[in-house]
């Protein structure tokens, strides 16, 4: 099958959008489909991105995007690479964002007839704190311009019901399917007792870790987990915090977690990636998020994938991939009290922390790559076949 993937984010950029895009491009490529995406990015490794990985990458003049670092906008009319497109002739085009690039996917299948089905990942109303325009109307209109660009699409793919069953509230009236993100669960795993003393010892971990992992930006309420973490610490003085990634907000947390004297517990690593970002996961013993705005996390499924269990927020799609009491626990927003007595019981009972370790990584095994591409490669064909209602 030939698929094109439109996305206005793609690796190189990091961000849980750009991720997904990339991975469902791979695992496609891998499951012998014939993959062409096309992107805003910029052109950075456009080899290193190519060459292993069985896809090809268009990419359309773009400018950098002053609100959001590290985001890239298309051009207006400026789809040179939509001749490429023409010339590689896909049979279903699926697009992951509804910006500058998805509104081309929109364009082009409707001029040339080709399926179209579009992914909607996150709660886009959530960020409007970036551009200054955190208003109840704004959020309105946000919605109001997601709904009407999905309405353009022949199926819609929610990640979650959570987000599924806002996008039809709020007018969506298309087919809608729900299809989790995928995460590479070959990679992924737990570390034996072994292994996990060991890399304990070269992150010199004396007793409980926890970790957070994804963008340090304010939508993602870091500062109650240092709130939770602080709290518990006054109890178990041995425990320690590593904080994996990298955002506008760093500073501020960091100058926080002095100011609640806990600097010399948490440990900020910056971005990891590869072998170090694993290690890192094994040597932990607990994630832990506080947001409210998650959808489904790359992060927390990966952590899971890893064997940790999850300390997090009841909100969103989070509940959805943490289920309480069996690999993990869920605490109600704001609530880092409530967060920091979970802390506690995991890190004082082994028997606990074995049982979450054990369930987070069998319902992690969910989101292979086998399993999903083989949702995409179903759902695709019954697109194509008209057996979508």
């Amino acid at each position: 099958m030939k698929i094109a993937i439109f996305s206005d984010t793609f690796s190189p950029q990091i961000n849980g959008v750009a991720r997904v895009a990339h991975q469902s491009a791979e695992i496609l490529a891998k499951l012998g489909h014939q993959v062409m995406v096309l992107t805003a990015a910029a052109r950075t490794n456009k080899e290193k991105l190519t060459s292993n990985n069985g896809f090809s990458v268009a990419f359309c003049p773009s400018l950098p995007v002053g609100v959001y670092p590290g985001e890239r906008a298309a051009l207006p009319f400026g789809f040179s690479a939509f001749s490429k497109i023409k010339k590689f002739g896909p049979e279903i085009i699926h697009s992951h964002t509804p910006f500058a690039i998805g509104w081309g996917s929109v364009f082009a299948s409707k001029i040339s007839g080709i399926k179209l089905i579009g992914t909607h990942h996150t709660f886009y109303d959530h960020y409007l704190k970036y551009i200054k325009m955190d208003y109840r109307w704004a959020k309105w209109l946000t919605w109001k311009y997601t709904v009407r660009y999905y309405n353009f699409c022949d199926l819609v793919i929610s990640p979650s019901k959570s987000l599924a069953d806002e996008l039809v509230n709020r007018g969506l009236y298309k087919p809608i399917r729900i299809i989790a993100n995928a995460i590479d669960t070959n990679f992924f795993k737990p570390a034996s007792p072994e292994i996990k003393k060991r890399l304990k010892k070269k992150f010199g971990i004396a007793d409980c870790s926890l970790i957070y992992m994804g963008r340090l930006s304010y939508e993602k309420n870091i500062d109650q987990a240092l709130r939770a973490f602080s709290l518990a610490a006054k109890e178990n003085s041995r425990i320690s915090f590593m904080i994996v990634g990298d955002g506008p907000e760093k500073i501020n947390l960091e100058n926080f977690a002095s100011d609640l004297g806990i600097r010399n517990k948490v440990i900020f690593t910056g971005f990891l990636r590869d072998g170090k970002l694993l290690e890192t996961l094994q040597a932990s013993d607990i994630f832990i998020t506080a947001s409210k705005s998650e959808n489904m996390p790359l992060s927390v499924l990966e952590a899971m994938a890893t064997g940790l269990p999850i300390v997090a927020v009841a909100e969103k799609g989070m509940p959805e991939i943490v289920k309480n009491g069996i690999n993990g626990f869920l605490a109600g927003a704001d609530d880092w009290r409530t967060m920091s007595e979970h802390i506690l019981q995991i890190c004082s009972d082994k028997k606990l922390r074995e049982k979450f370790s054990s369930a987070s990584h069998v319902l992690a095994a969910d989101h292979s790559p086998a399993n999903i591409g083989g949702l995409l490669e179903k759902t695709y064909q019954e697109v194509l076949n008209g057996k979508i209602t």
